[in-house]
């Protein structure tokens, strides 16, 4: 068995592994990444058509780590965000008066993943594995043993960065607070006749909340992204649809918004879940990204929730180097811990009860929900609170 010795094990490789690998990598710890999935220039395709909703507090980060430059041709940003409920009198419009920020940006996974590979082999103090499977993980205050399939990964510290369904949490043992929602989200990307002009809609139906958001324009065709949470049956009875239907039908939802639809390019569906751990840290092991949280998609703040993550451990390097504190110690990350959960837990609950609030049609919920409209409409401090908190700052 092959024996390798790392300051840092990074178990999974998706974008928020790979954010964190830079973060790392970028502060000249010796780094090393293991995923189950082959690396994304040897696939033949890359299956994943889902957007990625990137927040100005994310962009900022993003910058430090000199990775905006090779993303931004392939953003689309967010200058304006229309949110309904149910009827179009009832709405909220947020913009951004800050110069040079916007309220977001809009990549496409496949676009991240590749960029975000193929810079993290410039760095020669960082290995990748693929292909790699984790079979057992020892950690405790002294050190942390990985063992794969032919390989025995001594590490200082090593980060979850491994998803939902997190295997490291599994074989180590965290307990985790799941909620399971009887809906799924409907992933469907699609050209269209009006230009959105860079603006974001998000419609909240008794079903579940549809989000509209803007993407790169492909070969003068206008193309966004829906993501519709709605009871699963209904989803997958229209996904097998035959597909002019399929396309009538989503025309029919958005076309007031979009114009005409050309083409469907892609339907996906996915499970709705959130979680939290009991903690985002066990020994010299830190969670981070999905492996630690996850929170329902009516605020589109997940990915950044995960982000938010990777920043708070690049703090708390840069002070342990100062400070002298061992990476991995007790105290190490117990500092990460601190700073990263409350946030996580207070979206993991506003999210959960956004949800239930928006789904209820009761007249009561309703006059109630027309109401804090009007007042939030109609406040422009209380408005730019909301979008400093969603742009990340």
């Amino acid at each position: 068995m092959k024996e390798i010795d790392t300051d840092v094990l990074i178990i999974g490789a998706g974008l928020v592994g790979l954010v964190v690998a830079h973060s790392l990598s970028s502060l000249n710890y010796k780094v090393t990444v293991i995923d189950r999935s082959p690396f994304i220039k040897t696939k033949k395709s890359f299956n994943d058509t889902r957007t990625v909703a990137v927040s100005e507090g994310s962009k900022q980060f993003l910058e430090s780590l000199s990775l905006w430059t090779y993303l931004d041709k392939h953003a689309e940003p967010i200058k304006t965000i229309k949110v309904y409920d149910r009827i179009s009198t009832n709405k909220i419009l947020f913009s951004n008066n800050i110069k040079n920020k916007k309220l977001g940006y809009v990549i496409e996974n496949k676009k991240f993943s590749e960029i975000l590979n193929t810079k993290l082999l410039d760095f020669d103090n960082t290995k990748i594995f693929n292909n790699t499977i984790l079979q057992k993980i020892e950690v405790n205050k002294q050190y942390s043993k990985s063992y794969m399939q032919n390989k025995e990964i001594n590490s200082r510290l090593v980060i979850a960065a491994d998803g939902k369904n997190s295997v490291t949490r599994k074989l180590v043992g965290n307990k985790v607070f799941k909620k399971n929602y009887s809906e799924s989200a409907l992933v469907l990307n699609f050209f269209h006749e009006k230009k959105l002009n860079n603006t974001a809609y998000e419609v909240f139906y008794n079903t579940g909340p549809l989000a509209i958001l803007p993407m790169r324009s492909f070969k003068n065709f206008f193309q966004s992204t829906i993501i519709w949470s709605n009871e699963n049956e209904f989803l997958v009875k229209l996904m097998h649809s035959h597909k002019d239907f399929l396309l009538n039908y989503i025309d029919e939802q958005v076309g007031e918004i979009t114009g005409k639809i050309i083409k469907i390019n892609s339907v996906q569906k996915f499970p709705l879940s959130a979680h939290i751990n009991d903690s985002f840290v066990n020994k010299r092991l830190i969670y981070v990204g999905d492996s630690a949280h996850s929170i329902h998609p009516i605020a589109g703040q997940g990915w950044n929730l995960g982000v938010n993550d990777v920043k708070n451990l690049n703090q708390v390097c840069i002070e342990s180097k100062k400070n002298k504190i061992e990476i991995g110690s007790n105290l190490f990350c117990k500092n990460y811990n601190d700073l990263s959960y409350n946030k996580a837990f207070q979206l993991f609950q506003i999210t959960d009860k956004l949800n239930t609030h928006f789904k209820k049609s009761g007249y009561f919920y309703r006059l109630l929900s027309g109401v804090g409209f009007k007042i939030i409409n109609n406040n422009l401090s209380l408005k730019n609170k909301i979008t400093k908190y969603a742009m990340g700052f």
